[in-house]
């Protein structure tokens, strides 16, 4: 993953992120009901990859004697976090700048740590984890969502198929998602137990292609691989993805993207 293009990308785009966000709003509300069931009172709370602040804006209004932090690679986020911050009656989450696979944070610190689809932007989900299990407290709770492998695969297959007519070898250098599997491996390799990954198949409809792109542009998402080639983006491979979409997948007036949804929660044990 290219870091930088992604906190530009986010930073940029994050006075339009809530505009645009449905999805992630409507996930990031799965979330925070989990944590309502959790049915405990943390007294720390972390939330990684915060974005403009939802789910620690809502864990400081259902703890509000928690102390509650925040952190997002892109400053941009962050300072949208802030302002919405200020408002709370019960004091704002502190809002800082950080990467998830460093965060400043001292060790055992925190009860509950939560995160929502923000790690499909990192390239190293083992030092990502490892650093939330460092930052936990023994018996602390881990809940978390990602994207999965099936995420955007009319979108990918219709740049595929385009990239491969237009004479190319091979498959481009596309944004891949993490499978279900995978991901209990990875949180079991970095410490946690009590492992439990479910998976949901959500789509959301646009008008046509060009809306699709336009509204993954709106919340700063895009291709962020590092290995991403110079000529991805001609004109004719892209009117091309976009005819192979729209002969492919439409239905009636409008056009689906399919998202995995991977809900996750796991218990940092003694080691």
């Amino acid at each position: 993953m290219n870091k930088k293009k992604i906190k530009e990308s986010f930073s940029t785009h994050a006075v339009s992120y809530d505009q645009a966000a449905h999805l992630q709003e409507r996930v990031a509300g799965n979330l925070i009901e989990q944590v309502k069931a959790l049915d405990v009172s943390p007294e720390r709370i972390l939330d990684i990859g915060t974005g403009t602040g939802h789910i620690a804006l809502a864990c400081k209004g259902l703890f509000p004697e928690a102390a509650v932090q925040a952190c997002d690679i892109a400053y941009g986020m962050v300072a949208v976090a802030k302002v919405k911050g200020d408002s709370l009656v019960c004091g704002s989450p502190d809002f800082i700048g950080a990467d998830a696979d460093y965060l400043p944070y001292q060790a055992t610190t925190f009860d509950l740590v939560v995160s929502s689809l923000a790690y499909q932007w990192l390239a190293e989900w083992h030092c990502a984890f490892r650093e939330v299990n460092r930052v936990l407290k023994t018996g602390g709770v881990f809940y978390f969502t990602t994207l999965g492998s099936r995420t955007l695969f009319e979108l990918r297959d219709s740049y595929t198929s385009s990239f491969q007519e237009f004479g190319n070898s091979g498959t481009p250098h596309l944004h891949t998602f993490i499978e279900r599997d995978r991901l209990q491996e990875i949180l079991a390799e970095a410490g946690f137990s009590d492992i439990s990954v479910r998976s949901r198949l959500e789509r959301e409809h646009h008008r046509g292609v060009k809306d699709l792109l336009l509204n993954l542009r709106a919340i700063g998402a895009h291709n962020a691989s590092s290995r991403n080639p110079s000529g991805l983006g001609k004109p004719g491979v892209f009117r091309r993805m976009v005819a192979i979409y729209e002969n492919r997948y439409r239905t009636g007036l409008h056009i689906p993207a399919s998202y995995e949804l991977l809900f996750a929660s796991a218990r940092k044990g003694v080691r």
